[in-house]
């Protein structure tokens, strides 16, 4: 994910404006007793430290599934954006190539600030990373997409995520590898793992979190925006290659099996390789100003 604080303005994000509020208050909306209310992005944080912390927890079902109800409540106001109806212009800014190989406590795609100034055609739209909290226990963010962007495929290694679409439509396309052992018969070739397809749908606002989990629910993923859209996830523990979630990236490619008929079987369809490769050429993020209410950490 882009680096945070070089305030670019984003697709969707209110601008010209300070954080509503500090210390994760609502500055205009009182309790019948007159005791100010917390902020739906405090209460976020709050249950994400209670689900996710210390560093190390592994969180039961019904903490996760407690999560997700909350996070489905999450209005794209709720974290400093408005919906967006039309297309509308977008203030342009560094972009860069995600970069996930350093350091501990670095997020998804955060970029080196390589300059990437003229974009030849063909390319996708760059997206842009608005970073809203982290810690060693999880992180917060939001993507904002313009159509045709795509994030690319890729995983989430010893990670809980869950993701919320604040607006648009997007398509989702998931996959969870084989266990080694459940495929050793077959041949895979070099550098590939063989992979189940968990999704391949547009999904539109409002619409459920999605819920990925170290090893099922599709822990490796990618994002085509059809509209305009924004996703805010919550990823449990962040990324950190020195404690080894490194976010590596893949293309996918059928699967078959010899049949006696040269023929495809319904099930193979549901099948893929997955070739691990080097973060896509065209795959570049810039950073956007958070401008939803403070969170007090």
């Amino acid at each position: 994910m882009p680096r945070r604080g070089n305030g670019v303005p984003v697709q969707g994000i209110e601008r010209n404006r300070k954080p509503s509020v500090s210390k994760g208050l609502s500055s205009n909306n009182n309790g019948s007793n007159g005791v100010i209310k917390k902020t739906a992005v405090q209460r976020l944080y709050e249950m994400c430290v209670e689900t996710f912390a210390p560093p190390g927890t592994v969180p039961s079902p019904d903490a996760i599934q407690k999560l997700r109800s909350f996070l489905d409540t999450i209005k794209p106001l709720d974290v400093g954006l408005k919906e967006i109806a039309s297309v509308q212009d977008i203030s342009t800014g560094p972009v860069g190539r995600p970069n996930m190989r350093k350091g501990k406590g670095k997020a998804k795609g955060q970029g080196q600030g390589r300059q990437t100034p003229n974009r030849g055609a063909g390319f996708a739209p760059p997206i842009t990373y608005v970073h809203v909290y982290q810690c060693d226990s999880f992180s917060m963010g939001i993507f904002c997409l313009p159509p045709s962007a795509v994030l690319p495929l890729h995983n989430h290694p010893g990670m809980t995520v869950l993701s919320k679409l604040l607006y648009g439509s997007m398509h989702v396309r998931s996959y969870d590898c084989i266990d080694p052992t459940d495929s050793q018969q077959i041949s895979a070739p070099p550098q590939s793992r063989l992979a189940k397809m968990k999704d391949d749908t547009v999904h539109t606002a409002p619409c459920e979190p999605s819920i990925l989990c170290p090893r099922t629910g599709g822990n490796i993923h990618s994002f085509t925006a059809v509209t305009y859209c924004a996703v805010l996830d919550v990823l449990a523990p962040p990324y950190s290659d020195q404690d080894g979630r490194h976010c590596s990236y893949y293309r996918d490619y059928p699967y078959s099996r010899p049949s006696e008929d040269g023929s495809t079987s319904d099930e193979d369809q549901s099948y893929v390789w997955l070739e691990e490769i080097e973060s896509p050429e065209d795959f570049l993020v810039r950073g956007g100003q958070y401008m939803g209410p403070v969170i007090e950490a």
